[in-house]
């Protein structure tokens, strides 16, 4: 998805160009007839983009060149986008991470203008530092022309008018996904990066990293809602399991396909990830809609250690969290290997001794492979049936093992 300048609506919008290239434009336009003419004079500050593009067609000038020679854009009375890395480029990882956070923790609304506004809300504040360094990649411009809103309830980003503008184009849409039931851009199915840039900052965004050692509880989780009041009627739920309505309405809303989760899943088959798709039931907002709400969990360890080589939450807290998850399946791999190869042992042979073990695990002491055969023996994963013994020479015969 690339969006150029002449893509942006064009009677809200004004450009800069660089003065070089203004002074030749100037030059061409000298004795014609232009509607930004004052007195016989050109003056071109701001430069309305609807007028730009009626200059190029009249003048035959490339709208690429023009596009290489602007220093600015924006609306008139706007921040805007200095140096913008035109034309925007979405189609890269950090691009989908963008338009990911802005579906996911992000409002394009038609509240506060005639055109809406555009914000990311989160509280975590390395999440909101990872928006904006993908921002300043994507769009070009300076970190202060993004604002902050800082109070008790929300902590947001707050983009200005012209990125609103690149972002309805992007996503087609407005106001909250769960009512309208967005659609995930087409171009982040296309291609994997974008596909690992959608999954990662939606964990960071809508997920949930459940790591409980003591219990063996690890788990990577997110929720998607959708909007159902228009089926539901004057019916009141909250926080209803679905298996608890009557077979009609359950059929009703198990219909409703969410968007985002159909893509999702579409995603994480393309990278053989394995997971579980849960009905949480319904429950109410405090405007009295009702939605139901659905869960993607993955789990297992191949299964997290596969998406660990893939993808890194752009939330520290949560990445920090999937990182002890995967520290303590790594301290389990040695043993699961000797297993494997135990396994082995005992279909090629029917007995095994400790240098079998010492010769296929390469280890250089054989103290290793007896502490090893010990602890499985220990665990009922093996038994022995020999006990070492010393022979007719000086060296000792090692302990046989069979598995049971």
């Amino acid at each position: 998805m690339i969006v150029h300048f002449w893509d942006l609506p064009e009677n809200r919008n004004y450009i800069i160009l660089k003065e070089k290239f203004k002074n030749k434009l100037i030059k061409i336009l000298k004795n014609k007839k232009y509607p930004f003419k004052l007195k016989n004079k050109i003056k071109i500050g701001k430069i309305r983009i609807k007028k730009l593009i009626e200059v190029s067609k009249k003048e035959k000038i490339i709208l690429n060149i023009i596009e290489k020679n602007i220093i600015w854009v924006g609306g008139n009375n706007s921040k805007g986008l200095s140096n913008p890395k035109l034309p925007f480029n979405f189609k890269t990882r950090k691009g989908a991470r963008f338009i990911a956070a802005i579906i996911n923790d992000g409002t394009l609304t038609k509240e506060g203008s005639s055109y809406g506004r555009l914000m990311y809300d989160n509280f975590d504040k390395s999440l909101r530092e990872s928006v904006i360094k993908d921002y300043l990649i994507i769009f070009g411009g300076k970190k202060d022309e993004i604002a902050f809103r800082n109070t008790e309830k929300k902590k947001y980003l707050e983009f200005s008018s012209v990125i609103r503008d690149v972002i309805e184009i992007v996503i087609k849409n407005k106001g909250p996904k769960t009512e309208s039931n967005i659609k995930l851009p087409d171009f982040v199915l296309k291609d994997k990066e974008c596909m690992l840039g959608w999954i990662e900052q939606t964990i960071a965004d809508e997920g949930e990293v459940k790591f409980y050692p003591n219990k063996y509880r690890r788990a990577i989780v997110w929720r998607r809602s959708l909007d159902i009041t228009n089926i539901m009627g004057e019916r009141k739920a909250k926080d209803t399991p679905l298996r608890r309505l009557p077979l009609k309405i359950q059929e009703l809303v198990q219909s409703q396909k969410l968007n985002l989760i159909e893509s999702e899943k579409k995603i994480l088959d393309s990278m053989s990830i394995k997971y579980k798709l849960y009905n949480l039931g319904l429950y109410i907002t405090t405007k009295n809609k009702i939605r139901t709400r659905w869960q993607i969990n993955i789990a297992g360890r191949e299964n997290l250690l596969k998406l660990r080589k893939l993808i890194k939450i752009p939330s520290l807290e949560k990445d920090s969290k999937f990182h002890k998850i995967i520290l303590g399946y790594t301290r389990y791999k040695e043993p699961l290997k000797i297993k494997e190869n135990i396994i082995n042992l005992g279909k090629n042979k029917k007995n095994f001794t400790s240098l079998d073990l010492k010769k296929i695990m390469n280890y250089k002491e054989t103290n290793t492979a007896i502490k090893w055969l010990k602890k499985f023996e220990h665990e009922g994963f093996i038994k022995k049936i020999k006990e070492s013994s010393y022979g007719e020479g000086v060296y000792r015969k090692p302990a046989e093992y069979k598995i049971i």
